[in-house]
């Protein structure tokens, strides 16, 4: 049998049949036929095979199966096989007969894949990266960092993504606002790289949008309905992605800040000249190549040294990050899941819970238990629903804690005439009208609201989130920001 290295640099026989050159063994390489879907070859005096078409996925998967294969056996001993097939009958097993391909599977059932069993989520984890990375089978470049950066440990469940971790967790209020100061402000030797991934990261937080969607914004996707308004409004048209795929880009509104520095970034010569080549708004030096915004993302936090306030330590920013972080925000303001759903363009409501299981759940006692879950996400979130301001004593309208029995002064009214708010609730719950006193007891407050929501909370039966406990979670909340600002030294 005659292999030779053809044009196309392909190994292939006088019958025209597919091989690979195995150099697991550098001193001693052999060739593998991966013509078909069985391979099946020697190693080592043992026999090894495996036959793709056996496993009931899709086509696509089966094939990127096989790219998958071929790539590895260039560098692995054929006893990644087993190993493979593991990974291939755990697919198996998870798939869902409505998928079509990955971009079908949310990062949840990513994860239940990978946590199945130790040796075949790990070969998962690098079939899907390899897809991912060759745009095989709907893989999703930012789904393979998620699971190649996160680490289980046995008896780990999915879960994990549902609670705060100080890389994976949503980001607290601070780091946000750490992120925001330097996506807005250009350094004066800033790259032409550097500019995209500012830009990149400050679309992403104020549109919520996947990195695909983003890369894919067309080089007009800015803008306006009235240029000559002198109040204007910005918007981006930004492509759809994985099941949206093919429908009409939708106009997102954008603030007049970044719209600026869109019209600043594309007018320069250079990105100008990119722009019109490659079609595209946001752009990269690197020849043909597709720009890799997450990996630039967290390359650019900690080029620019941006450090986390609550740990310390630099601060791993990743697309998936924000969009987590601004779905969990959009959750604690109150937000339904049809708008959480609307705004990341999930196909499903149960995608959304994903992001917002941790706040969906009832919140007794009191908020502590989601705060805790989010490693004090809450308690940083200060001025979120506190609208208002501390302040020392003054001659306004006292405002008192509701309780015939014990009532105590917290604060006062700033606002000259009537107020037809219910004067405690509302002052709290985002007036910014209200005075919260700097000496008084503002605990109080929060002990007169523990005691309200644990009685509704026992009315409804402990799992039905009806309004009047929703909004007396918004007001303890607003409550707490107060205490913190206080213990801030505001």
């Amino acid at each position: 049998m005659n292999i030779e290295l053809n044009h196309l640099e392909e190994f292939r026989d006088e019958q025209g049949r597919l091989y690979v050159e195995c150099r697991a063994d550098a001193l001693n390489p052999f060739f593998i036929d991966i013509t078909t879907c069985r391979i099946e070859t020697e190693w080592q005096r043992r026999r090894y095979s495996i036959c793709l078409d056996e496993y009931k996925l899709p086509k696509i998967v089966i094939n990127a199966a096989h790219e998958y294969l071929k790539f590895k056996l260039k560098k692995v001993c054929p006893r990644i096989l087993p190993s493979f097939r593991s990974a291939l009958l755990c697919l198996e097993s998870k798939w869902n007969t409505s998928w079509t391909d990955f971009s079908d599977l949310s990062l949840g059932d990513l994860f239940d894949i990978t946590l199945a069993e130790s040796q075949a989520g790990g070969q998962f984890r690098m079939f899907y990266r390899y897809s991912a990375q060759n745009c095989l089978a709907g893989a999703d470049e930012v789904y393979a960092l998620e699971l190649d950066a996160i680490k289980f440990k046995p008896g780990e469940s999915k879960n994990i993504i549902l609670q705060w971790h100080e890389t994976r967790g949503a980001l607290t209020s601070s780091e946000i606002e750490v992120v925001r100061r330097a996506m807005v402000a250009k350094a004066p030797d800033e790259s032409t790289w550097d500019t995209s991934v500012r830009l990149f990261a400050w679309i992403a937080f104020e549109t919520l949008k996947r990195p695909i969607q983003l890369h894919e914004m067309l080089d007009s996707a800015l803008w306006m309905p009235d240029p000559t308004a002198s109040d204007q409004q910005f918007f981006l048209r930004i492509p759809k992605a994985k099941k949206q795929r093919g429908q009409e880009a939708e106009l997102w509104p954008i603030t007049g800040e970044l719209a600026v520095a869109i019209r600043d970034y594309s007018a320069l010569p250079h990105v100008r000249v990119l722009q019109k080549s490659r079609k595209t708004l946001l752009v990269s030096m690197s020849g043909g190549k597709r720009p890799d915004f997450g990996r630039g993302l967290t390359l650019w936090s900690q080029k620019i040294g941006l450090v986390s306030p609550r740990t310390k330590e630099l601060l791993v920013l990743t697309p998936y990050r924000i969009r987590h972080s601004g779905a969990t925000q959009m959750a604690v303001q109150g937000a339904s899941r049809d708008e959480i759903q609307y705004v990341l363009e999930h196909s499903s409501i149960t995608a959304a819970d994903w992001y917002i299981d941790c706040l969906a759940s009832e919140f007794c006692p009191l908020l502590e238990r989601a705060n805790k879950r989010l490693g004090g996400l809450f308690s940083d979130l200060n001025g979120l629903f506190f609208n208002g301001r501390v302040g020392p004593r003054g001659a306004g309208s006292p405002i008192l804690i509701p309780v015939v029995q014990t009532p105590a002064l917290v604060g006062e009214c700033g606002k000259e005439g009537v107020c037809g708010q219910h004067p405690f609730f509302s002052c709290y719950n985002g007036c910014r009208y209200f005075i919260a006193w700097r000496d008084a007891d503002h605990k109080k407050s929060l002990q007169y609201l523990e005691t309200e929501l644990s009685r509704w909370d026992k009315a409804e039966g402990g799992k039905e989130r009806s309004k009047v406990l929703k909004d007396l979670e918004r007001v303890y909340q607003s409550v707490k920001d107060v205490v913190t600002r206080i213990e801030n030294g505001e």
